[in-house]
């Protein structure tokens, strides 16, 4: 019974499309409407208005620039893809722009539909002519009409836009056939001049699908499958998160994961500036929905924010982006020191601290991350302001590579591979309540009986954890019950960061 619950919208689709009716020239017509959503305009806005209501509020960490979507039907994924539709409820962007898997394929490169309008229930959508036909100037765009026949990747993105967004927006609709890494990068290099501040990127994509049905079992679909499940979404979910092309490429190569938009989230990700990173808003599966994971689609929402121009640092002092630069050569000059001696990074960093700009003398806290190759190597840190902080940098850059007991110290041939990142913190301020801490927005601190541990912004993000579970994760690493956050005598704080990531060999650091 509930395989044939999952299977009901495919077959309603058939029908659908059996009895079509004649679009109108140029108008794409609603190809899914009543099947994957309701074909009623009234039922459908309502049903839009409900997902959105019941999605859970997040504070944003700046303007919502590009969103990764699911595309299921609306009572499958409609919960998740509300996490991300809430946050632009009233919006104004000038022009949206989609970026969809064919699911027929049959093309290399990319797709527009040879149409000037998409309609569903809730109205027609004009596109960005003057966008479209700039893109159609480049050998990489086509308009390869069978594939957009009967394709749902875009469609049922639509009525979520049009009941939340305010009018006026015009619609880029790209499906994405096959590409590789170079027509990746081509096709984000074309796209970029059109990912303006009036722009939203949307990227259409479901994550794992699991089953026979699929091809793809990795793993028995017994008591364990919903946490490897889970385990191989967030695998996937980590390079996202974190804009790392490169490392999501080798995730898909090395585990097969069936991600069905995982070429137009390559694209956004080829798209997206250097340290922009993403947020994790919400995660579902049609397993858990159907309670059978025999065969079972994993739904993300993932959020990729517009960074603050400038930083709050302690003493509401403001870091600009070549502050945050000087730190990271200090960073990496002391790394390099300790791990390699005598190979002239001292000499370098005693020239940069003795030029250490006014503004980072002051106290601050700050942490230093060590990756490999997207792989944590250590992460050491000061929350409150204890010393200036280039010392602090200098401090913890060292303590990091060589002094974090969770990992063998850093070894000269890693140096290539190693990435640094440098977060400053602004004060920690107490929380009155726990649902006031907005994970993956707000790094987190947890005192109690004199055990403290802390985790910084993303932590939550890499790890897929909600709001409840990053707050035990907390607990159990200061050495605490899982359940010690809601105890007499607990006590959070809060705290922002501002960072700059940069690979350890980067020109001019």
């Amino acid at each position: 019974m509930r395989e044939a619950l999952h299977l009901l919208p495919i077959l309603l689709l058939g029908m659908w499309l059996g009895a079509a009716p004649a679009a109108e020239p140029g108008v794409k017509p609603a190809g899914i409407a009543g099947s994957w959503y309701p074909a009623d305009a009234a039922q459908l806005g309502e049903l839009i208005d409900q997902l959105v209501d019941k999605a859970e509020p997040i504070e944003p960490a700046g303007a919502l620039r590009a969103l990764i979507s699911p595309h299921a039907a609306y009572h499958y994924s409609g919960p998740t893809a509300a996490a991300g539709y809430r946050l632009l409820r009233g919006a104004t962007p000038r022009r949206v722009l989609v970026l969809a898997p064919a699911h027929r394929g049959g093309f290399r490169g990319l797709s527009i539909a040879p149409v000037t309008a998409y309609e569903t229930p809730l109205g027609r959508i004009e596109l960005d002519l003057e966008a479209v036909q700039a893109l159609r100037q480049s050998p990489l765009v086509g308009a390869h009409a069978p594939a957009h026949q009967g394709e749902h990747s875009i469609e049922i993105q639509l009525p979520f836009l049009q009941r939340v967004l305010a009018p006026g927006w015009r619609l880029v609709p790209i499906l994405v056939g096959q590409v590789g890494p170079d027509e990746q990068a081509a096709a984000a290099q074309l796209l970029q001049p059109l990912a303006d501040e009036e722009t939203l990127v949307l990227v259409s994509s479901d994550f794992t699908h699991y089953g026979a049905r699929f091809g793809y079992q990795p793993f028995p679909p017994d008591a364990r499958a919903a946490q490897r499940l889970r385990d191989l979404d967030m695998g996937a979910l980590g390079p996202i998160a974190r804009g790392q092309a490169e490392d999501f490429r080798a995730y898909r190569r090395k585990t097969g994961i069936t991600v069905c938009g995982g070429d137009p989230i390559l694209i956004l990700l080829e798209m997206l500036p250097s340290g922009r990173t993403g947020t994790l808003l919400a995660y579902d599966t049609s397993g858990a929905l159907t309670g059978s994971y025999t065969n079972s689609v994993s739904y993300l929402s993932i959020g990729f924010f517009a960074p603050a121009a400038q930083a709050e640092s302690a003493g509401s002092e403001r870091l600009d982006v070549e502050q945050l630069q000087y730190l990271h050569r200090l960073a990496r000059y002391a790394l390099w020191e300790a791990v390699e001696p005598g190979n002239g990074a001292l000499e370098q960093l005693r020239d940069l601290v003795a030029a250490v700009p006014e503004g980072l003398r002051q106290p601050a806290g700050v942490f230093v991350t060590v990756r490999n190759r997207g792989r944590l190597r250590g992460c050491q840190g000061y929350v409150e302001p204890e010393v200036p902080l280039f010392e602090a940098v200098i401090q913890n850059s060292v303590s990091a590579s060589r002094y974090d007991h969770r990992f063998y110290p850093v070894a000269p041939d890693e140096l290539p591979d190693l990435e640094l990142e440098v977060s400053v913190l602004s004060d920690p301020v107490p929380l009155a309540s726990h649902q006031a801490y907005r994970p993956g927005r707000d790094g987190i601190v947890l005192e109690k009986d004199g055990k403290r541990a802390v985790f910084l912004p993303e932590v939550p993000i890499v790890a897929g954890w909600n709001r409840e579970q990053t707050l035990d994760a907390l607990a159990e690493k200061a050495g605490l019950p899982a359940d010690a956050w809601k105890q007499e005598g607990a006590r959070l704080l809060v705290f922002r960061t501002h960072k700059y990531q940069a690979p350890f060999a980067a020109s001019g650091n």
